[in-house]
């Protein structure tokens, strides 16, 4: 039931999916997404009136490197394993998951939202309300798996040699993204990356506890906002894994907000993140820190990987514009001086 292309979409493969008969359908490709592809259908008879599918993308490249980072899998289990899990926290409903572990093969069948949403953008600069929306559903996904039992007895979720590999790799992308971007950060910038990257394997073993599922690429085009509400709903699991809790607050924060306005709101936004999350033994002071340590994480991973990635008008303006906030937050903060890079 994998398919690997739209034609392999028919009424009979919707109808064995989603378990009730489908008289007539209608597919329209949705062109967003670097890592897969995305068709959304129009459907007649038993079931949801509409679904969006997503499956293996066809761009060799790109297929390797989601293969080789399990990106697939990881989307596929969260879905299947784990969503059931997290109760109260704004996700699609998923009506298929299938994964072929051999090959890498997926295909997820999911709600269409688009009748009531809007998508994220991450070249537009996100409002206080967007991005209140966001950290209250992250705050939702921390609570519901801070120091979970349950989810580190996942290994799929909770093994870090996937991460662990990827960051030991990060030194080697450092030249070759000083070429490609170099000429659009200023020198205090480009200085933090040739101090940090060498020691990214060095930063990835210091994560310590406490212990949570980390969306791993938390910006404004993995969310969808409410047209009447503007609650968020997270999207794109492809890069989740366990780890600390400052990570994702840092990484949506710089990436959603510019420069001045991240300086002028974050505090508040973040006392408001703590606020939510409502745990016990973990005060303010923990969460900042957690934050500050989590700013790095960002600089590492456009570094690592954005070279990696084809090049495209949008491509090289979203990785330059979020490289600049990702390093000047970084800078703010101290964050390689707190993890001892100095």
């Amino acid at each position: 039931m994998i398919v690997s292309d739209a034609a392999e979409l028919t009424v009979e493969w919707f109808s064995a999916a989603l378990g009730g008969r489908i008289r007539e359908m209608q597919l329209e490709a949705m062109d967003i997404g670097a890592m897969c592809r995305m068709v959304r259908a129009e459907l007649t008879g038993a079931g949801p009136a509409s679904v969006v599918v997503k499956f293996p993308t066809a761009q060799p490249g790109t297929l390797a490197l989601a293969r080789a980072m399990r990106m697939y899998e990881l989307e596929v289990r969260f879905y299947r394993d784990l969503l059931p899990l997290l109760d109260g926290v704004r996700t699609p409903a998923c009506y298929y998951a299938e994964l072929d572990e051999d090959t890498g093969g997926f295909t997820l069948v999911l709600e269409d939202l688009s009748a009531r949403t809007r998508p994220g953008d991450v070249l537009t600069e996100s409002s206080a309300a967007e991005c209140s929306a966001v950290l209250t559903e992250l705050a939702a996904l921390q609570t519901a798996t801070w120091n979970s039992a349950a989810t580190q007895a996942m290994s799929w979720l909770a093994d870090p040699a996937r991460t662990v590999a990827i960051f030991d790799s990060m030194s080697a992308g450092l030249e070759p993204f000083l070429a490609r971007f170099g000429h659009a950060l200023a020198a205090e910038q480009i200085a933090l990356f040739e101090r940090v990257i060498p020691r990214a394997g060095e930063w990835i073993r210091s994560w310590g506890g406490p212990s949570v599922v980390q969306h791993g690429d938390l910006r404004t085009d993995n969310i969808l906002f409410g047209l009447v509400d503007g609650s968020a709903t997270l999207l794109d699991f492809q890069t989740v894994r366990l780890g600390p809790p400052g990570i994702d607050p840092a990484y949506f924060l710089g990436s959603s907000l510019s420069t001045p306005t991240r300086r002028a709101l974050e505090r508040d936004l973040l006392a408001e993140f703590h606020g939510r999350l409502g745990v016990n033994g973990f005060d303010f002071d923990a969460c900042l820190r957690g934050y500050r340590e989590g700013a790095l994480y960002a600089v590492y991973l456009f570094c690592g990987l954005s070279v990696q990635v084809a090049p495209s008008e949008r491509v090289d303006k979203v990785i330059a514009d979020q490289t600049r906030r990702y390093a000047d937050m970084a800078l703010d903060l101290d964050s390689a001086e707190l993890a001892g890079f100095r």
